[in-house]
């Protein structure tokens, strides 16, 4: 039955030439959500809902302002059709 709703953490490793504590580690917990729906539109009501609550928690837990949007073509995982991010800005 759809939606397949699916969460997947893992422990990922970078060969970080500089490292920033707390920011940029070389080990560091993965969390990505995939899911599988009906239509597109479903598909995309999900995908904004979720950018929505990773920007409420980043405001408001962690008060780090961030802007919601989309990657660029050049910028989206092979394969997709959209990527969505938030971004914050750093002091340097």
């Amino acid at each position: 039955d759809l939606p397949l709703l699916i969460n997947q953490w893992a422990n990922v490793v970078r060969w970080e030439m500089r490292t920033r504590m707390f920011l940029r580690t070389t080990e560091f917990l993965w969390q990505e959500g995939h899911t599988v729906h009906a239509t597109r539109e479903e598909a995309e009501e999900e995908a904004k809902k979720m950018l929505q609550v990773y920007s409420d928690f980043a405001h408001h837990y962690l008060a780090i302002p961030v802007i919601c949007g989309e990657k660029t073509p050049s910028e989206r995982f092979p394969g997709a059709v959209n990527t969505y991010c938030i971004e914050a800005m750093m002091q340097d």
